[in-house]
């Protein structure tokens, strides 16, 4: 099995809070990938360490075979990332910024004029191009961080919630060009609390709480973990598994300060 994204052991905490606790994940290559908790479970955590935004306090990140930390460059060629939480600059039109999104990922001129072409037709930003950002809707907002983080056509594209602010046509023209970017062999990891979403268009899933991975697997071997039954939707396996989680970290806290 081959896999773009490795995670092993890894830890991080804040201030004396644990947000990871020995988290280990694989991604596959050509597949759509959903990670899934609570708030606070680390999610978020978790995708800027493999981007480089953070450092963990130990463990080892390999992407595409290769470590992170002996290598912090060269790995980055091949993501594309959206944060939650998405800043642009507001005084560049968006031709502008996607100009300079793809001169820092070292695609040639040539190149970029196709890649804009092509993003601002395919995100329905044409008539934009010449906008400044700071006119722009959060929607177009959100489409333009996505087009500025697929300028290079990168193997990996890593996004945290990418459907918020999306209306629903864009939602869907979002699952169709990841599952597009799937048959043509590259990997989409996303980030989401949309657990209907993430049932319909993710290949496999990770459940993570408290900076642990619970399960992950595609959704008949989480339903065989959680013992749900084959009815089962992703959000009654979610919560199923998060409750035993949470019995077991109780119970595993009463036993570290004494109290069983």
């Amino acid at each position: 099995m081959t896999f773009i994204v490795e995670l092993i052991d890894v830890w991080k905490s804040y201030n004396g809070i644990q947000a990871l606790r020995g988290l280990n994940l694989e991604v596959r290559k050509g597949e759509i990938f959903g990670l899934i908790g609570p708030n606070g479970a680390g999610k978020t955590t978790t995708l800027k360490i493999i981007v480089g935004l953070l450092k963990m306090d130990r463990g080892l990140v390999k992407v595409n075979g290769v470590d992170i930390y002996e290598k912090p460059y060269e790995y980055k060629k091949l993501i594309g990332y959206v944060p939650e939480s998405v800043s642009l600059p507001d005084y560049l039109t968006v031709e502008e910024f996607l100009i300079y999104s793809g001169k820092i990922r070292g695609v040639s001129t040539k190149h970029i004029r196709e890649r804009i072409d092509h993003l601002t037709n395919l995100f329905e930003l044409e008539d934009k191009r010449r906008s400044l950002i700071v006119s722009l809707s959060k929607g177009m907002r959100q489409k333009v961080a996505i087009a500025s983080a697929l300028i290079h056509d990168p193997d990996l594209l890593i996004l945290d919630e990418p459907f918020i602010g999306i209306d629903p046509m864009g939602q869907h023209l979002l699952k169709e060009l990841f599952s597009e970017r799937v048959k043509d062999g590259k990997t989409v990891f996303i980030s989401t609390h949309m657990l209907d979403t993430a049932e319909r268009l993710c290949d496999r899933v990770a459940i993570i709480y408290k900076g642990q991975n619970v399960a992950s697997g595609d959704l008949k071997i989480l339903k065989q973990l959680s013992r749900t039954g084959e009815n089962a939707t992703l959000e009654e396996v979610f919560l199923k598994l998060i409750e035993e989680a949470e019995v077991k970290s109780t119970r595993d806290e009463m036993l570290k300060r004494g109290r069983l």
